[in-house]
């Protein structure tokens, strides 16, 4: 992601498992790098009145879930801390739930960060619901960083970066995508992958759509007829940072599990851009949606229609 103080905060969606450090560390990195500030964004909605069982506990568990969260943020606010000891970081704690939360925060965010804890179905489905309430409904990157802790290779401390890794599946909603990856690889100055996969792969146009101003220095293009998920995550290994687009129709649409069954194999970064974005920000005039330069048939990064692979 590319900009200056002007272009938005990171705003991270921390929750109160205790497992956010992963997802705290990387996006105090991008602030850090980004010359950004970084905005800790806990949202909750606490129950009220009375309930079952109050009497018995005897204590208002409102506001001892609301309690804990400020000990939360104030502990994400260390973390943030020892990988950059000069940010500005802000902590905001709002009743209300997460999904409206960080869709509001995106106004004026340059991009929203997420962990995983990949722990059992129930976080799957409650970071899973997240991620698709934000991907294709906010106009900035949304970023799943996994739970596993990987700080001691410095991917999620900003250090460490091997390349990037773009799903590309000859849909206009890659663009961004592709775009965004491209000037990623280019400033870090390490090799671009792109990755065309699943029983469409060979009929996606050879020839890669504008990649911006900053073409990487070494661009690699991978084609597998396999499932999307699997050749993304084989290709992940080394990568800093794996990179999605949405869907045609703006959305992780529900019958597409390329993301969702990514998620659950790589232990990377993965960045889901909307498809106008430009150099990884915010998106750019409605114009580029429909731009028709070469190469217009361009990827939602992410391989959607891979999904129909066994």
């Amino acid at each position: 992601m590319t900009g200056g103080p002007d272009g938005g905060a990171i705003v991270v969606g921390v929750a109160l498992e205790g497992r956010g450090a992963p997802a705290v560390r990387w996006a105090a990195a991008e602030a850090r790098d980004r010359g950004a500030s970084l905005r800790l964004v806990c949202a909750l909605v606490p129950p009220r009145g009375s309930y079952p069982g109050r009497s018995v506990i005897g204590v208002d568990a409102g506001e001892a879930l609301l309690a804990a969260a400020r000990r939360e943020l104030h502990a994400m606010r260390a973390v943030a801390r020892e990988v950059a000891p000069g940010l500005a970081v802000d902590e905001t704690l709002i009743e209300s739930g997460p999904v409206g939360v960080l869709r509001a925060q995106a106004r004026t965010a340059a991009a929203i960060v997420i962990g995983t804890d990949r722990f059992g179905l129930a976080g799957e489905l409650l970071m899973g619901g997240i991620a698709r309430g934000l991907a294709g409904h906010v106009d900035v990157p949304v970023v799943v960083v996994p739970g596993d802790d990987h700080g001691d290779d410095g991917l999620l401390d900003g250090t460490g970066g091997r390349g990037v890794v773009v799903g590309d599946d000859g849909t206009p909603g890659s663009r961004g995508a592709l775009r965004f990856a491209a000037d990623r690889a280019a400033r870090r100055g390490t090799p671009l992958v792109v990755v065309r996969a699943g029983r469409d792969a060979r009929t996606v146009s050879e020839e890669l759509p504008e990649l911006g101003a900053d073409r990487p220095s070494a661009v690699h293009v991978v084609v597998a007829e396999e499932r999307a998920d699997r050749v993304l995550a084989d290709q992940s290994h080394d990568a800093e940072l794996v990179v999605l687009g949405v869907g045609p129709h703006g959305r992780w649409h529900p019958v597409h599990s390329t993301r969702r069954d990514l998620l659950r194999r790589i232990s990377r970064p993965v960045v889901v851009v909307p498809p106008g974005t430009s150099a990884g920000t915010r998106p750019e005039p409605a114009r580029a949606a429909g731009r028709g330069a070469p190469g217009a048939g361009a990827p939602t990064a992410g391989a959607a229609r891979a999904e129909d692979g066994p």
